[in-house]
Parts: structure tokens; C-alpha cells; sequence
């Protein structure tokens, strides 16, 4: 409730700030160090104080959520400190625009996302973990090389800077990408699935990974002065995009198909911002906060009455035994779609149409179309399977609605219905500025129908022999996992022959031994003087000040 109570307060103060166009800035001096002051510096904005309420809103349903779904965990007051934990690192993340503070919250979603990953302890859990914790380190490590950067151009607050080396941009991007499970770190994001449900709900899909887009629009006045970086991002998030909605039509796991659309909606946020419209990826990633942590919490509340089964062939005919659980499903899937007047239709709709307006390539349109196409099967293909097929469970299971769970998501199921249309007419003052031939206009809803059609047609074909190249390629996120050992096996191989051959071998014999050696000499030498030698002592100190007088 406490929760709550700050998001909507902070919601009132996001609209005052936004009509006002006010911006206020604290910054205090922690140390100053030559000429470099490292200073402790927030910034409030609308900007920030909208995804603080996102956060914060999300928090205070899982919060109360967790209370049912966690109720027979033998450790649930550790995981409510840990979800605590993530939310204040979260909010520090959040607030300041200064390198360094940013690290201290950006290590933290690290570190007890890696705790939560590996909350229940199997060894599913425990790789999870280690495949997500070790891929996000090098998004740290290409922020600390950035810190080391900034501190060239003298100062780590980066509101105050105008223009940046390209490889301090290149380093802000892969630290993006590691965190928004870009193309190739896609593979922790469906593995970090092994944690609980509400820490999907809250982690993986409206507060960790879209902490790297969030840094990005954070940083895109300076972004937008390097055109190459641009294409990049452009080129990656594209690639992201069709991965994740083929691996998603290919995969039985329910929260695996969840986590793959969560994947291909990043790609999505990052394309538009490649294309110089941050306001509008800023806007997605609001409003897909909202619906999506709803279907994830969903899944959740069927998984947890299913004896935790989630793979969608033993579901089935789900609308008889949880009207309202699926209704809230059915709202969430049709605004990840695009449905007209939904939440996500007045993003993804207007996303769509000023990419169409864009002077770009034709192949990029038609991978474009091609992705929004694949949305719409996976989420037709997921309702399929939830709503006609036939339930292939225990007859003597207790299929319910539970209560603590259902009633607090009517909150965020109106966000995904009405939120939508308010931001829009808020942000962008509700002008009109896309002209579309019809044809263009059309295509995105023909799309969606033809999708539809070649859903029906794979779900026939299912057992078809043609089939099971691409499930075999599509379901392993093309063969991404194999790609692993090159970012995190090999580098710590070397570091380990390094330490063997470097630390304990050539730099022990020729550095530490030598010092010993050297040491142990001038010891005999002391020794020697020391020995009851003071006369030798004192005669050899009048030879040499005689020498000396001689010279003079």
C-alpha cells in the first residue's frame, strides 16, 4: 500500500513537471579529487518520475501478489528483502544522470537478480544464474571502462556534456545491450525464467530489462551526434527482433514464450530509438511495463493451480475453470498485439507507421512487417492453446481462481486498456503528423490476418517433417547458446591461464623472488655491520669522508 501511495503521488508530480516543462537538480560534493569532483547529482524530470511510478505501481501488485503465490515457501521473508532490495536499487539507477551513481544501482539489479534467479536451489536454477550474472558483468565492466573514460573529459555527470568519443558511446551501448538482452546476449533472458513467477513479473519484464533502453534514451542527445552507432543499434535490435518471434512460435514453455516476446518488444523500443524518436520508444516502454508484468502474472496464478506444470500442451479449456485469470490474459496478449484501443495499439500502431514514414531501406520494412507479423502468431498460437485445446491434466486437480492474486491486477488491467490513449494525448499533444498512403495503412492490419491464417496452418502441421529443422533451430534462439563459451567460457579460461602462467610463474620468479633474493643480501650486509663491527663501521666511514675532502 505504501508502495502505492508514492506511485500515484509521483505520477501527479510527473504531470506537473510535464505540463510546466519544469526540471529541478540537486547535487551535492562527495570528493573532489585534482581537478575532477565527483558529485552526488539527481535529477527529477517527468520523464523519471513516470518510470519511478511504473515501478513502483508494478511493485506494490506483485508485493501483495507474492503474499499468496509465496505463502508455502519456507523462505518467503528473504524473498520479500530481496524484491525490496531490487526496487531500491532500481530507484537509484533511476534518479541520477551521473556515471558512477548509475554503476551502484546497475551492480545491484545484478547482483540480487542473480540472487532471485537462483532462489529455489536446483541446479536449473544454479546455471540460470550463472549464465545471467556472468553475461551482465560485461555491461558493468564496459561501464567502468566509460567511467575511466568520462574522467578524461572531466567530469562524470553526463548532462553537462555536449559531445563524446565514439568508444565511450560504443561501451554505453553494449552495457544497453547486455542489460536489454540484445542480440548476442539474448540467451539469459528466457534461462533467468528458473526464478518464481513475480520475479519474472517485476525483473524480466518492466524494471531490469529495460533499464539499458532507459540509460540509452537517457543518453541520446549525445547518441544522436554518431550516425554509426545509430545503424548499429538499428542493425542489432533488428536481428533481436526475429529471433525472438521465431524462437517464440518454437517453444512449449509458457513463461519461455512470455520471455521471448518480452525480447522481441526490446528490439522494438530499441529500433525506435535508432530511428531519432526516443519519446515514442519511451511511451512503449511504459505502457509495455503495464500489460505485460499483468501476463506474467497470470501465468503465474495458472502454473501455481496447474501443480506448476508450464508447458502449454497439458493446458487447455482454461476460460471454464478461471474466467477472470484468463479475461485479464486475453486483455494483455490483445494490447501486446496491437488490438485498436488497447494500450499497445496507440504505441505500437503510431511506432509502426513513422517507420513506414521513414526514408529507410526495403528490406528493412519488410524484417519490420515480418516481426509484427510473428507477435501476432505467437499470441494467437498461445491463446490456441490455453482456450480450445483439450486439458491434459489430472482429472483430480483443483483448478481455482485465487483472489489475492486476481484483484490486485485489475489496477494494471486498466493501465493496459485505458493508460495508453492518455499518454499519447499527454505526450504528443494528439498532433497528427504520420501521412500514410492506404495501402501502407492497410498493410500492418493485413499482416495480422495473414499471420492468424499461417498460425492455424502450423499448429495442423505440427508433426510435419519439415518441422523439425526449425524447431531444432528456432527452439535453441539459432544455436545462441553454443555462442556462450566465446563471451564467457574463453575469457575466463585465459584469465585463468594468465593467473597460471603470468601471476604464479614468470611475474613470481622474476619479480617476488628476486625481491626476496635482493633482500635477503642487504640483511647478511646489515648483519655483518651489526655484529660487534663498529670499529670496521666507523673506519670505513673516516676512508670515505677523507676521499671526499681529497676531491674538494
Amino acid at each position: 500500500m505504501v508502495f502505492f501511495i508514492i506511485s500515484l503521488m509521483l505520477f501527479n508530480t510527473s504531470m506537473f513537471l510535464l505540463m510546466n516543462k519544469i526540471n529541478y537538480c540537486m547535487e551535492w560534493n562527495v570528493l573532489i579529487l585534482n581537478s575532477i569532483n565527483l558529485n552526488m547529482f539527481l535529477y527529477f524530470d517527468w520523464m523519471m518520475m513516470m518510470f519511478m511510478f511504473t515501478v513502483l505501481l508494478i511493485s506494490s501488485v506483485i508485493m501483495l501478489y507474492c503474499c499468496e503465490y509465496m505463502s508455502h515457501d519456507n523462505y518467503n521473508i528473504r524473498f520479500f528483502y530481496l524484491m525490496f532490495l531490487f526496487i531500491t536499487s532500481m530507484l537509484i539507477m533511476i534518479s541520477s544522470p551521473n556515471i558512477v551513481s548509475i554503476l551502484i544501482g546497475w551492480d545491484g539489479l545484478g547482483l540480487v537478480s542473480y540472487c532471485l534467479v537462483i532462489y529455489y536451489n536446483n541446479i536449473n536454477s544454479y546455471n540460470s544464474g550463472m549464465l545471467t550474472v556472468l553475461l551482465n558483468r560485461i555491461g558493468d565492466i564496459t561501464i567502468l571502462v566509460s567511467i575511466s573514460m568520462f574522467m578524461v573529459l572531466g567530469s562524470w555527470n553526463f548532462m553537462f556534456i555536449n559531445k563524446v568519443n565514439m568508444l565511450i558511446l560504443l561501451m554505453i551501448m553494449i552495457s544497453a545491450f547486455t542489460k536489454s538482452a540484445q542480440f548476442p546476449f539474448s540467451s539469459w533472458l528466457p534461462a533467468a525464467m528458473a526464478a518464481p513467477t513475480p520475479v519474472s513479473s517485476l525483473v524480466h519484464s518492466s524494471t531490469l530489462v529495460t533499464a539499458g533502453i532507459y540509460m540509452l534514451i537517457r543518453f541520446h542527445y549525445i547518441i544522436y551526434l554518431n550516425k554509426m552507432i545509430l545503424k548499429l543499434i538499428m542493425l542489432i535490435s533488428l536481428i533481436t527482433m526475429l529471433m525472438a518471434g521465431f524462437s517464440a512460435n518454437f517453444e512449449y514453455d509458457m513463461k519461455k514464450i512470455i520471455a521471448f516476446s518480452t525480447l522481441s518488444q526490446l528490439g522494438l523500443m530499441m529500433m525506435i530509438f535508432s530511428f531519432k524518436n526516443w519519446e515514442l520508444a519511451y511511451l512503449h516502454l511504459i505502457i509495455h511495463a503495464m500489460f505485460k508484468s499483468m501476463m506474467f502474472m497470470c501465468s503465474g496464478i495458472l502454473i501455481h493451480s496447474m501443480m506448476n506444470y508450464q508447458d502449454i500442451r497439458f493446458l487447455g479449456m482454461l476460460k471454464f475453470y478461471m474466467p477472470m485469470t484468463f479475461s485479464m490474459l486475453m486483455i494483455s496478449n490483445l494490447s501486446l498485439c496491437g488490438m485498436p484501443f488497447m494500450s499497445g495499439f496507440y504505441s505500437k500502431d503510431q511506432i509502426l507507421e513513422i517507420m513506414l514514414l521513414m526514408n529507410n531501406n526495403l528490406m528493412i520494412y519488410l524484417l519490420l512487417l515480418l516481426s509484427t507479423g510473428l507477435t501476432v502468431m505467437y499470441s494467437m498460437r498461445l491463446i490456441f492453446y490455453l482456450m480450445f485445446n483439450t486439458l491434459n491434466m489430472n482429472s483430480i486437480n483443483m483448478i481455482k481462481e485465487f483472489k489475492l492474486m486476481s484483484y490486485p491486477m485489475i489496477s494494471l488491467m486498466m493501465m493496459s486498456i485505458i493508460f495508453g490513449n492518455f499518454l499519447n494525448l499527454v505526450i504528443f499533444n494528439n498532433i497528427e503528423n504520420i501521412f500514410l498512403l492506404l495501402e501502407e495503412k492497410m498493410s500492418i492490419i493485413l499482416i495480422c490476418i495473414m499471420f492468424i491464417i499461417i498460425n492455424k496452418m502450423m499448429i495442423k502441421l505440427n508433426n510435419f517433417k519439415l518441422m523439425y529443422f526449425f524447431k531444432n533451430f528456432n527452439g535453441k534462439m539459432w544455436f545462441l547458446y553454443n555462442f556462450i563459451p566465446i563471451f564467457i567460457l574463453m575469457p575466463l579460461k585465459f584469465s585463468k591461464l594468465y593467473s597460471n602462467n603470468y601471476d604464479k610463474g614468470w611475474s613470481e620468479m622474476l619479480f617476488k623472488n628476486t625481491f626476496i633474493m635482493f633482500n635477503n643480501e642487504n640483511n647478511k650486509i646489515y648483519k655483518f655491520y651489526n655484529n660487534n663491527n663498529i670499529m670496521l663501521m666507523l673506519f670505513s666511514t673516516n676512508i670515505i669522508m677523507i676521499i671526499m675532502m681529497l676531491m674538494l
